[in-house]
């Protein structure tokens, strides 16, 4: 099978490419945790071009498209936002160039913006092409989960992304359990189900801030084991977030199947069906489709 172009996927902690068919099959996978903060503004080209030269030497210089922080502030190139609702051809419309040190082109894929329900700005930079790319694997309306540090809850119609919203749980189980009271002076713990279910049915019900401080006084009052308390905490957040989850027939949760258990098991216990979709499997679907809709050829 034939390597014909390169999708990139360029955070701010990690670099991810993939060689691809013409069709759309992985072919080849290079990672490095060398992130965009770790790349000097004026260096993107020569740091791109010693990432991938493995490639370069055997194929030569194969079309690129990126993802991702790499078109933020801090990245290579800033590309300016899709307003929402948003699809894969609007994505391959704002398509911006950059120059590579070949002479070639790489394309980066803007990122999405939107209005919440709350009535608040909303900013996404890589999660829009998984977005597209379950669209394009369960090719129906859907509201997903793409669970991670900042989760994005999203609902997808009529083959756009209609409207999110972010929910720092990742974020804030780390501060919790790191830099808090309720994580203090704790011994190693221990994941137990019936403790994080605990946490999933109180998140679910109440105000989170007037729940927090319930696994201080849960271990106080020997409700909840001290050796249980992340557990407890991460089921209090990942309950809570379920709240905003407008549910059609079923949630998608969007990345890896060992990083989704904790999420599975609270769905179970509420009795929300759901399926778990890799990550990078929507990853590439979505760069697929979009590099299909580029009419530009220019790279």
């Amino acid at each position: 099978m034939k390597a014909s172009w390169i999708a990139v996927d360029w955070g701010t902690t990690n670099f991810r490419a993939f060689l691809m068919s013409d069709t759309g099959e992985c072919l080849d996978k290079i990672q490095q945790a060398k992130g965009l903060l770790s790349v000097d503004q004026d260096q993107f080209p020569q740091v791109f071009d010693e990432l991938i030269s493995r490639w370069n030497g055997i194929y030569g210089h194969l079309p690129v498209i990126m993802a991702g922080m790499v078109g933020s502030q801090q990245g290579w190139c800033e590309v300016p936002y899709v307003h929402t609702p948003a699809s894969a051809q609007d994505l391959a419309n704002n398509i911006h160039s950059v120059d590579l040190l070949s002479g070639n082109k790489a394309k980066i894929v803007s990122g999405v913006r939107c209005i919440n329900a709350f009535g608040n700005p909303e900013v996404m930079r890589g999660e829009e092409i998984q977005l597209i790319g379950l669209g394009a694997i369960i090719k129906c309306d859907f509201n997903a989960i793409l669970f991670g540090t900042h989760s994005k809850n999203a609902y997808w119609c009529d083959g756009k992304i209609e409207n999110y919203s972010t929910v720092m749980t990742g974020e804030l189980y780390s501060l919790l359990v790191n830099h808090s009271i309720l994580g203090k002076s704790l011994p190693e713990q221990v994941f137990n189900k019936d403790v994080f279910i605990k946490g999933v049915e109180i998140g679910n019900k109440y105000p989170l801030n007037h729940v927090l401080f319930s696994a201080r006084t849960f271990k106080l009052f020997d409700d909840v084991q001290d050796t249980n308390i992340h557990a407890y905490i991460s089921g209090l957040l990942i309950g809570h977030e379920f709240i905003i989850s407008n549910r059609l027939n079923k949630l998608y949760l969007v990345g890896s199947q060992k990083l989704a258990s904790n999420y599975a098991l609270a769905l179970e216990h509420l009795n929300i069906e759901f399926d778990v979709i890799d990550g990078d499997e929507c990853f590439l679907k979505g760069m697929t489709k979009i590099y299909s809709k580029d009419e530009s050829n220019e790279y």
